[in-house]
Order: structure tokens, then C-alpha cells, then sequence
């Protein structure tokens, strides 16, 4: 046994328990409590102690919607997140142009043309100039559009005038001439074109993405990376490799992309596990897109280009078929869903199917009518829903621009869905938003960026501290359905913990500022900040 000593403690259960001690045997709590009363408990049967000196313990944090592939791609590839125009755009692509081989892929993530100080992106014949010849594909930050230039649509076998597919377009021109913009779908051809990364290759950049995650307090993933890998074998060979040969301690809970189902049942008899450190979830589809490229679905046009409402994935009844294949697998649903019509549909695909053994999840549900927050209380235990606080600071004020002011009310409603009863989960989506959940916490008490001199977005919706940091613990293990072993510091619980170096709970405004000290999973160090290696030897 072991234990955790000089703790300021929130178990964050239902009754507000604190504690200054917890006792552990294994990956298991024991008890909790006062030192006092442990030491008198226990006695010599603790073989060692964590004394973390007064900082501030907390369930381990679960990030219940992340593409951990991707945020380690974010190490290898060009980011042009902080770009302020199309020109810094532009120089970013040819600085890396002029360091990479004839022929090499150029490829990059992040830019978001909502940001620019100076309106307008790139030309196709600036994209071309800018890559030196190169095929060049740089993802949105929504990772809904994105910009390529005239090698990459012929690496693709795209030509210059490609059909648009049911479920994406082409960016084009007044003459209808392509204009380098590629929206969903529409990228299949292009990221099919990229060169294949080895197994070894993406072993790394997964690797990359959970120690990012453990470094920020994340203890458990809920995560979609087939379409990265390519596979579902390919992930989760990669995971139980990583977590079960290279030691790294991140509970991983992988939804399985639809048009993977077969594959999945397929392949499942040969794989190892499941097991405490790796399972599979729900089957992951797409209503829409997203707002920033005015993808996401909605119920009436958009109030800045009325010639659209955005782009469902499926139609109502393709839609209503994948979830129904989904629950007859013994798969949840777990749905995209971002403008009204998108969840609209969504509860109705979820509505009409004999439900699964496991929890259907609407994911992001950023803009909800009056109307659809009733349905969603009807399908009741059924449903979880995932949200990213921190899309009201990214998506704000831009938005009301975007779909006007009376639906942007609507928006990241967050505080009207919880009071409705509904069960909620904090997400990042990162690397699409920052991976630390606490800036997720703090997004959804405050509404604004850290330092912003405003009082919030529609601050009515804002959510308490401890509301807010339930998102990420027990609410995100209730919609993996494992709220009965994550997500509170209890006795039974798995010996999970996120240590910070602030009272963020008494003093919310310190969550910006806080500092990870310790992420404690299954009750052995998983990554602790610099400086705080004495404690962490302790533990581990």
C-alpha cells in the first residue's frame, strides 16, 4: 500500500468531500481521509508515501473528445495556428519549402482565417509560388476545410476541374475555376495521396500525443484516430504496444470509426484485450461540418451567406441506417453534430434504434434549439453529450456575425443543457483547441480568454467551478460508461489523480496560471513537472 499525504483534496463526489490523505493499494483507493487518521489506519503497512506539500489533488482529469494522433502530429508538421493573414501564411509555406526536398509533401494545420487581422486567404497561384512546386495541404483549424495547391490536386488525381462529392466541395472561383479551398469530404482524394507513415513512424507521433496529454493532467483519453492510422488494427496495436511494452500510462478509450465496423469485427478475435488501459467505444459518424467554414448544419441559412446552411453528411434515413448498424454491433453512436439540423437528426437516428449496451454520444451539440434540448432529455440514460468549453472563446464573437445574434444565444449552451438534466463530458477536441483541460474548465466558468478585459460570453451559461471540472472527471467517465471506477477520489475508485499547484477550486481565476505538478494513473507516476521529482519518486 501507499499513500498520498499533505494533499488540499476535492473528491468532487456528490456530497463536496475534502481530504488531505489518500490510501492506495495498487491502482485502487483504499481510503480517504485525514493523514492523522490513515497513519493510525494503516500504520506499517504503507510501504511509501507521495507527500505532495499542500498542492491540490484532483480526480484525474479525462478528456472525453481528443484525436491524440493527430495532436502528436502537430510535433512533426508545419504550424501556421498563430499566422494573422494570408501574406504570413504565405511566408511560413516558403520558409519550409526552401528546407524540404523536390517532391516532399508540405503539410500543416491550424490556420483560421477568422483570426486574420487582414481578411482573405491565400490564391491557388500564391499557394503554388509559396511551395516551391511542392503538393502543399494545410488543414483548417476546424479540421473541416482546408487549403491545397495545384501539385497537390494532381498528386491526387483530382485535374483542374474535379466533381464535387455528395459529402465535401471544392473551393472555387467566379470563373469556376478551383481556388485551393477543399471542404470534408472532398479531402479523401488528397489525404489519400500523402505518403503512408511507417507502423514505427506512427508509433512515435502517437506516443508524442499521449505524453502531451499526461503532461496536462490528462489520465484517460476518449479518442478517434482510425481515420489517422488508416486502420482499427493499426490503433490499437499501436496503443496496447505503447501502454503495455513502452510503459506509457494513459487510459485509452477509442472510438471506432463506422466504415471500420466490419474491419473491427473482423480482426477483434486476434487482438489483445480489452482491459483497464485500452478499450474500444462507441461507433463514431458525422452529421456536419463546422462552423468556421460554414460546414455545420443548421435549420436556416447562414446570416452571413444566405446561399447556404451548411453540409449534412447523410441524408436523415443513410443516417438512421449507421446508427442502426451501430446498436445491432453492439456499438453506441457517437455523432458529430454541431448546427441545429445536424443534431436534429442525430437524436432522431438515435431515437428510432433499439438502443445499444452501450451509450449513445452526441458530440459538440454547440448550437441547440429550445426544442431538441426536450428530445435529448427523452432518450435519458441513453445519452451523453460532448462539449468543448473552449469553443465558446474560439467561436465567440465571430459567431454572432456567422448565424446572427438570436441563435448565437443558442450557442455553447452548456449551463441550459445541464440544468435540463442532461449528462454532459468536457472535451478539448485538441489538437483543433488547446489539450489542457484546464483551460477547458476555465472556458466554461469564464467564457472568455484568460486576461480578456470583458465579463464572458453570454455568461448565463456559464457553469460553476466544480461543475465545470466534473466535466472532465466523472461526467467524461459516465459517458465511457465507467463512472463507477473513474472520475472521484473514492474508495474502489482507480488511483487516478491530477496534482496542481493551486487552489483552483477556491480561486478559479488560478486555472489559467495553474501548473500540473504530478499525473497519477493506476497509482504510479506518469508525468510530473520539472522540479516536482522528489514527490514523484515517492509515488512511484
Amino acid at each position: 500500500m501507499w499513500m498520498l499525504a499533505k494533499a488540499n483534496g476535492y473528491a468532487l463526489d456528490a456530497g463536496g468531500s475534502r481530504f488531505d490523505a489518500v490510501v492506495c493499494d495498487g491502482d485502487r483507493v483504499v481510503a480517504v481521509g485525514t493523514e492523522a487518521d490513515l497513519r493510525l489506519q494503516f500504520g506499517a503497512r504503507l510501504e511509501r508515501v507521495c507527500d505532495v506539500d499542500g498542492a491540490t489533488v484532483l480526480p484525474g482529469f479525462i478528456d472525453s473528445h481528443l484525436h491524440v494522433a493527430a495532436l502528436g502530429e502537430q510535433a512533426v508538421r508545419l504550424d501556421v495556428s498563430g499566422v494573422h493573414s494570408a501574406a504570413e501564411l504565405l511566408d511560413r509555406v516558403a520558409a519550409r519549402a526552401a528546407k524540404a526536398a523536390p517532391g516532399t509533401w508540405i503539410l500543416g494545420g491550424g490556420w483560421d482565417d477568422n483570426r486574420f487581422a487582414v481578411p482573405g486567404l491565400p490564391t491557388l497561384d500564391e499557394l503554388d509560388r509559396a511551395a516551391g512546386g511542392r503538393p502543399l495541404l494545410l488543414t483548417r483549424v476546424c479540421h473541416h476545410a482546408y487549403l491545397a495547391n495545384r501539385a497537390a490536386f494532381a498528386a491526387a488525381g483530382l485535374g483542374d476541374q474535379p466533381a464535387d462529392p455528395p459529402d465535401g466541395r471544392y473551393g472555387r472561383d467566379a470563373a469556376g475555376r478551383l481556388n485551393g479551398l477543399v471542404y470534408e469530404n472532398a479531402s479523401r482524394p488528397l489525404l489519400r495521396a500523402v505518403p503512408a507513415r511507417s507502423p514505427a513512424e506512427w508509433r512515435a507521433v502517437v506516443k508524442a500525443g499521449m505524453q502531451r496529454a499526461l503532461s496536462h493532467g490528462i489520465t484517460a483519453v476518449h479518442t478517434d484516430d482510425v481515420r489517422s492510422l488508416g486502420s482499427f488494427q493499426a490503433v490499437w496495436e499501436t496503443y496496447w504496444g505503447l501502454i503495455h511494452e513502452d510503459g506509457v500510462r494513459l487510459r485509452v478509450h477509442e472510438l471506432v470509426d463506422w466504415h471500420a465496423l466490419d474491419e473491427y469485427r473482423s480482426v477483434l478475435s486476434a487482438l489483445p484485450g480489452p482491459d483497464a488501459w485500452l478499450d474500444r467505444g462507441a461507433a463514431k459518424l458525422f452529421s456536419d461540418g463546422a462552423l468556421g467554414g460554414r460546414t455545420a448544419w443548421l435549420s436556416a441559412p447562414y446570416t452571413d451567406d444566405a446561399a447556404t446552411s451548411g453540409t449534412p453528411m447523410y441524408s436523415p434515413d443513410e443516417l438512421a441506417q449507421r446508427v442502426a448498424k451501430a446498436h445491432a454491433n453492439g456499438f453506441g453512436a457517437a455523432i458529430h453534430a454541431i448546427g441545429d439540423a445536424a443534431v436534429d437528426v442525430a437524436l432522431r437516428a438515435m431515437a428510432a434504434s433499439p438502443r445499444a449496451v452501450q451509450r449513445d454520444r452526441l458530440i459538440h451539440a454547440e448550437i441547440v434549439r429550445p426544442d431538441l434540448v426536450e428530445r435529448m432529455r427523452g432518450l435519458g440514460e441513453q445519452l451523453a453529450v460532448d462539449v468543448q468549453p473552449r469553443f465558446t472563446v474560439s467561436d465567440f464573437p465571430w459567431i454572432v456575425d456567422r448565424i446572427g445574434p438570436e441563435r448565437a444565444r443558442l450557442a455553447c449552451a452548456w449551463q441550459t443543457l445541464r440544468g435540463a438534466g442532461l449528462h454532459l463530458a468536457g472535451g478539448s477536441d485538441a489538437p483543433i483547441e488547446p489539450v489542457a483541460p484546464l483551460l477547458g474548465v476555465h472556458a466554461a466558468v469564464f467564457r472568455r480568454l484568460p486576461g480578456a478585459d470583458h465579463p464572458g460570453y453570454e455568461m448565463q451559461e456559464a457553469l460553476d467551478v466544480v461543475a465545470a471540472l466534473r466535466l472532465f472527471t466523472q461526467d467524461a467517465a459516465y459517458a465511457a460508461g465507467r463512472e463507477h471506477e473513474q472520475g472521484v477520489v473514492a474508495p474502489g475508485f482507480l488511483a487516478d489523480f491530477t496534482v496542481v499547484d493551486g487552489d483552483v477550486v477556491a480561486d478559479p481565476e488560478r486555472l489559467a496560471s495553474a501548473r500540473v505538478l504530478y499525473t497519477i494513473v493506476g497509482g504510479e507516476v506518469a508525468s510530473a513537472a520539472e522540479g516536482a521529482a522528489g514527490a514523484a519518486g515517492a509515488a512511484g
